[in-house]
C-alpha cells in the first residue's frame, strides 16, 4: 500500500508509528474538483472553497490550499494566526464561532479579515476596532434557518434525533428574534459593512435532497430578513460545508449504520448545494449579479488526504468464557478522536498486505488505559506482531483533536508529494507533554524534605 510513490510500510520505517500521513496531490485534486462543481452549478458571480483550518491545521497543508487558491474558514485567535501565517489572502479570511473575544475580533479587523458575527455583543466590538484602526470592519450574519419538516434523523445521533432538532440545539447562529435588529444596526453603522450571511449543516447526513431541503429552509429565513432590511441583499453567501467524505466513517461504529450506501462524490454535494441555492434566490427574488457563494467544505478536502498508520504490537486471543481477539497496536483513540466523538469508523487495512484476504474478526485496539477500541469487531487479515496497519479517512479533524491522555506524545504529520516526504509537525517528546507543567518550589522543598 502507497501513498503516491511512497510505500507505507517505508514511511512507517522512517518515521516511526504512529503517524499522521497527508498527500499534496489529493490534497490539490481534491480543491481543484470541489472548486469547480461549486463554480459550476453558480450563475451569479464567483465561487470560492474556504476549507475549515480546524479540520487540519497543519500550516504546511493549509500552505498547500493557499497556493490553490482557496480562501481558509477560522475559529479563535490561534486559528486567525495559522491562516496568516499560512499566506492566507486576510480578505479570504473569515473569522467565525461564538464567544468572539474582544482580542480576535480586533485583529480580524485590522488585518483585513471578514468577522462573521454570532450574536449582537459583537458588532459594538467590531464598530470600535474598525474605529479604532481606521478601517472599515467586514461583516457578515450567521443565521439559524428553522429547518420546519426536516426530521430526518442525523448521522450524529445513535437514537434517531432529527437534522432539525440536532441543528437548533447547537449554540452557534443569531437567534431569528435577534437577527432583525443585527442587521439594521450594521446596516446603519458608519464603522461596518454588511457584506453577507453565513450559516452551517454540519455533516448530518449524506443524502444529497436533504441538504436540498436545509437550503430551502435558508433562502426562507433570508427572504424574511431581506424584507425587513429594507430590501438589502447580500454581496456574500456563506453556506457552510459538512459534505461527507469517500468512505465517510461517521456514525459507522453501530452495527445498524456499517452497511449505509457511501455518499455520492463531494462534488455532488458542492453543485447541488450551489445549483438548489441559485434556484431558491431567484424563486424568492433575491437574486442579484455578482453575489459570491462560499462553501467550508473541510472534510471533504482533507479526509480522504490522509490516513494514520500503526503497528501491530500483539494479538490476543481467548476462548473462555467467550471467543474474542483483539489487535493492540502502538496508538490510540485519542489520537483518532471521531471514534468517539462522532461514532467514526475508520477502514482498516494491512499497509504491508493491502490485498490479502479479511480471515479475522477482531477489535483493533490502541494503547491508552480506556477501553481504546479504535476499529469494534471489523473484519481484517490475519495480521502479526510487527505487521504495518493504516486507518483510511483520517485526513480531516484527527490529528486536530488527539490528545495527551496517559501522557503520550502526539504523532509526528509527513506530507507526501510523489516520492518526496517531509515532516510537516514533529512529534512531540515526554519532554514536550510535561513542560507545561510548574511545580512551586515550596512543594519541591517539601517533597525533598
Amino acid at each position: 500500500m502507497c501513498v503516491e510513490e511512497l510505500p507505507c510500510t517505508e514511511l512507517a520505517a522512517r518515521f516511526g508509528t504512529p503517524l499522521y500521513v497527508m498527500s499534496e496531490t489529493r490534497l490539490r485534486s481534491n480543491v481543484r474538483h470541489l472548486g469547480a462543481a461549486l463554480a459550476a452549478g453558480w450563475p451569479f458571480g464567483e465561487a470560492r472553497l474556504l476549507p475549515s483550518i480546524k479540520a487540519n491545521p497543519t500550516l504546511a497543508t493549509r500552505a498547500v490550499l493557499t497556493s490553490e487558491g482557496a480562501g481558509c474558514d477560522t475559529f479563535g485567535e490561534t486559528e486567525l494566526e495559522a491562516a496568516l501565517r499560512a499566506a492566507v489572502p486576510p480578505a479570504l479570511i473569515s473569522v467565525n464561532g461564538a464567544s468572539k473575544s474582544t482580542a480576535l475580533i480586533r485583529r480580524a479587523v485590522a488585518a483585513g479579515a471578514r468577522v462573521t458575527l454570532d450574536s449582537a455583543r459583537e458588532l459594538p466590538i467590531a464598530e470600535k476596532a474598525a474605529a479604532e484602526a481606521s478601517a472599515t470592519a467586514r461583516v457578515r450574519i450567521r443565521l439559524r434557518p428553522r429547518l420546519d419538516g426536516i426530521e430526518a434523523p442525523s448521522d450524529f445521533a445513535l437514537d434517531g434525533t432529527s437534522i432539525r432538532e440536532v441543528f437548533q440545539s447547537y449554540k452557534a447562529g443569531v437567534p431569528i428574534e435577534d437577527a432583525v435588529a443585527l442587521g439594521r444596526a450594521a446596516l446603519d453603522s458608519r464603522h461596518v459593512e454588511l457584506v453577507g450571511v453565513h450559516t452551517h449543516f454540519a455533516r448530518q447526513t449524506a443524502d444529497v435532497s436533504l441538504w436540498r431541503a436545509q437550503i430551502g429552509s435558508f433562502a426562507d429565513l433570508l427572504a424574511e430578513l431581506s424584507a425587513s432590511w429594507g430590501g438589502w441583499l447580500p454581496a456574500e453567501i456563506d453556506v457552510g460545508g459538512g459534505w461527507p467524505s469517500r468512505l465517510d466513517p461517521v456514525g459507522r461504529r453501530a452495527a445498524q449504520s456499517r452497511e449505509r450506501p457511501l455518499p455520492a462524490d463531494a462534488a455532488d454535494y458542492a453543485r447541488a448545494v450551489a445549483e438548489s441555492l441559485a434556484d431558491a434566490l431567484q424563486s424568492r427574488g433575491l437574486a442579484r449579479d455578482g453575489m459570491l457563494l462560499e462553501a467550508e467544505p473541510g472534510r471533504a478536502v482533507y479526509a480522504d488526504a490522509g490516513l494514520h498508520l500503526a503497528t501491530v504490537t500483539n494479538v490476543k486471543r481467548q476462548r473462555d468464557p467467550g471467543p474474542r481477539c483483539w489487535i493492540e497496536t502502538d496508538t490510540s483513540e485519542v489520537f483518532l478522536l471521531d471514534t468517539t466523538l462522532e461514532n467514526a469508523l475508520f477502514p482498516v487495512v494491512s499497509a504491508t498486505r493491502a490485498d490479502a484476504e479479511t480471515t479475522l474478526l477482531a477489535d483493533v485496539t490502541g494503547i491508552s488505559c480506556n477501553f481504546d477500541v479504535i476499529a469494534p469487531a471489523v473484519a481484517v487479515p490475519d495480521v502479526v506482531p510487527g505487521e504495518v496497519i493504516a486507518f483510511l479517512e483520517t485526513g480531516a479533524y484527527q490529528e486536530a483533536s488527539a490528545a495527551n491522555f496517559n501522557g503520550l506524545p502526539r504523532p509526528s504529520t509527513v506530507l507526501v508529494c510523489g516520492a518526496t516526504a517531509e515532516v510537516v509537525k514533529r512529534r512531540e517528546t515526554i519532554e514536550d507533554v510535561l513542560g507545561r507543567d510548574i511545580v512551586p518550589e515550596r512543594l519541591r522543598a517539601a517533597g525533598a524534605a
